[in-house]
């Protein structure tokens, strides 16, 4: 037996084996939490938000399920000691597969999160693959299940998350051209404007409600009588996030990509025009829209920082 798979068959002696230590949220589930979620969901689920509807339907306030991971995201980790999905990360690294890309999540709701309740975390291995041959190289799929429990040990859910870990290439890619858009009749008009030095969001004629991404038909209203108004390009940054790895075709690494709220309501994904450390981008920043050659030549709507 190689010293990489005697590695895996010692991970495999780990699977179903003792969790983690307890990982105890910062903070127990409130409303304040609820209302950014739902805000950023879009979900107006008054059983959510309504205390008087809550009462009447429930007795009480109760939490989006959906947020069950959310209440122990920053729970405090320790270092001392491991369950037995650290085991199996850590003889998977040692036979080489140290790239990791998460694969989907499962949630299980036992029942309702009540406001106030203060939720616990404890993982443990549950499963790993054979070697698997996939685009990303080869891997292990790996899956941890979580353990969601109150402070006087009921599980009121269950999280299955499945992980490839795999080997990293060899050699990166080289960065060449950008992948063209996809451009159809519903959007031409938005890279029609880009090539104009405009940024054209999509409007209903009829209800004169703003589109984008643009579609063909009002989400507000239902009509198909669609049209343009050009945007002042102004905005602030919503939400950011940057991309280390895997590398991307056109694309500088690491890259910022920002969600960015324009000041007629609707939101974009962009970019910086001009390569940002991550650390200098933050929620609320002034941006301005300009439009920058990628490599390959095509024009995109990135954005400046407005001082």
């Amino acid at each position: 037996m190689t010293n990489s798979a005697a590695l895996i068959a010692e991970a495999r002696t780990h699977l179903g084996g003792p969790p983690g230590p307890l990982r105890v949220g910062r903070d127990p589930v409130n409303l304040p939490m609820v209302h950014h979620w739902c805000q950023a969901l879009d979900d107006q689920n008054q059983a959510y938000l309504d205390e008087e509807f809550a009462a009447e339907t429930r007795g009480h306030l109760i939490a989006p399920p959906g947020m069950l991971q959310t209440w122990t995201m920053d729970a405090p980790r320790g270092a001392e000691l491991m369950g037995s999905n650290d085991h199996v990360n850590r003889l998977l690294d040692e036979a080489g597969y140290t790239s990791v890309v998460a694969v989907n999540y499962e949630h299980e709701y036992v029942r309702e999160l009540q406001h106030g309740e203060r939720i616990s975390v404890r993982s443990s291995a549950e499963d790993l693959s054979e070697e698997k041959k996939t685009g990303l190289g080869l891997g292990y799929f790996t899956t941890v299940k979580h353990e969601y429990l109150t402070d006087d040990g009921e599980v009121i859910g269950i999280g299955r998350m499945r992980l490839l870990k795999f080997k990293p290439p060899a050699a990166a890619p080289e960065v060449g051209a950008r992948p063209t858009p996809a451009i159809g009749r519903d959007n031409q008009f938005f890279w029609d404007g880009v090539q104009a030095g405009e940024l054209r969001i999509g409007s209903c004629n009829a209800c004169q409600t703003l589109h984008h991404p643009p579609q063909p038909i009002c989400r507000a209203c239902g009509s198909t009588d669609m049209g343009h108004t050009v945007s002042t390009g102004k905005g602030v940054v919503y939400s950011h996030v940057t991309h280390h790895y895997p590398k991307l075709q056109g694309v500088e690494l690491p890259h910022t990509v920002l969600l960015v709220e324009l000041e007629e309501g609707v939101r974009l994904v962009s970019e910086w025009a001009t390569a940002a450390k991550p650390e200098t981008t933050y929620v609320g920043q002034q941006v301005q829209v300009s439009f920058t050659p990628v490599p390959g030549g095509e024009l995109r709507p990135t954005f400046t920082a407005v001082s």
